[in-house]
């Protein structure tokens, strides 16, 4: 059985890809808990000496491999340019602009220690607006300035521009003819491993610790699943391929640098097979899509948890508290931004547009 076979066996709406996202999301959160509690440098050496931290490093290539397989397929089922990038634009921006301004014009003038003057006067106040946009900055004025990573407000932001570029990464894919000659793909996905090697190796860039994968690997791991989308009626569809194939990807890095740059098809592979499991819809995942309300609020709330706790709160309370709280704003943006955003898809989808070679 192919992925293709598969795909078209579950009605190309697997629940095992809902599952993933949600479970992803949350984990994340209590990976993020640990520097949280004990800061950058204590959690960077946890996750360097432990086995689980190899384990744990993939989940975030596994959200950028799963966004390549189904953004792949929706290009391919629109084809359409402006139709394209405008539905992406709407599924990303509406829910970041609301979470930084909640950060900025709420959560910072209630806790921030500089006069409320100063801090909307401040730099980094007017910098961090450019979140909205895409342009990420981490501090606020007087925000979290005793907590062990002190005055970092979002965190998790941090790959908000890399998932932009993979989305003008694939929009020049599609222009060259990615569904009218698919070969193409591997191509691009060789010459984007090579032009990353070279870059990272350049700038002295690690692609891979225990604790996370540089951003450039990060857009590879779009590639792969892109790669595997566009392959799937030749490729199988098989769990015990794909549990070897993501255990590849967890403990090459750790043998060699180098050995980084062939994960990212092996862990695509792994990532989509895994999602094409279908199993029951539990309420979390049939009443809406909560994983992006978690990855935008989930690191602020646990910044706000230690702040409140007087700093010196362990990784287990700050996940106990975080995580019912994350999920009601998760519940927030669902229901009261994304959802109702993504209404407008049927206006976008209508009329003529510049329709990408197939």
């Amino acid at each position: 059985m192919t992925i293709d076979d598969r795909w078209k066996i579950v009605g190309g709406r697997p629940s095992g890809f809902d599952y993933m996202r949600i479970i992803l999301a949350v984990t994340i959160l209590v990976w993020h808990a640990y520097p949280v509690s004990r800061g950058t440098k204590a959690a960077s050496e946890f996750w360097r000496t432990s086995l689980s931290g190899h384990a744990l490093a993939i989940l975030l290539p596994m959200f950028f491999a799963l966004s390549g397989f189904l953004v792949a397929g929706s290009m391919y089922r629109n084809p359409d340019l402006r139709k394209f990038l405008t539905l992406r634009l709407i599924r990303i921006y509406p829910a970041l602009v609301v979470e930084a301004g909640l950060s900025a014009l709420l959560l910072g003038p209630f806790l921030t220690t500089v006069p409320l003057v100063q801090y909307f006067t401040d730099r980094k106040f007017l910098l961090y607006l450019m979140n909205t946009i895409g342009w990420v900055h981490f501090y606020l004025p007087g925000v979290f300035p005793s907590n062990p990573q002190p005055e970092l407000v979002n965190g998790q932001l941090w790959t908000v521009p890399f998932e932009l570029e993979c989305y003008v990464l694939i929009t020049v894919i599609a222009i060259l003819g990615f569904f009218r000659l698919r070969l193409r793909v591997i191509p691009i996905f060789a010459l984007a491993t090579l032009a990353v090697l070279a870059w990272n190796q350049h700038s002295g860039v690690t692609a891979a610790t225990p604790g996370g994968w540089s951003g450039r690997i990060l857009i590879l791991c779009f590639l792969g699943g892109v790669t595997i989308y566009s392959f799937r009626d030749q490729i199988p569809w098989r769990i015990d391929l794909a549990i070897v194939s993501l255990m590849a990807a967890s403990f090459l890095p750790s043998i060699s640098d180098t050995l980084t740059y062939l994960t990212p098809i092996f862990l695509a592979y792994g990532t989509v097979c895994l999602g094409l499991l279908n199993p029951r819809r539990m309420l979390i995942v049939d009443s809406g899509d909560y994983s992006y309300g978690v990855f935008l609020y989930h690191y602020p709330i646990e910044q706000t948890v230690q702040y409140f706790l007087g700093g010196d709160a362990s990784w287990l309370m700050i996940v106990t508290i975080s995580l019912p709280i994350t999920i009601l704003f998760a519940l927030f943006s669902w229901w009261c931004i994304e959802k109702p955003f993504l209404k407008v898809r049927s206006f976008v989808l209508r009329g003529p547009g510049r329709v990408m070679q197939q």
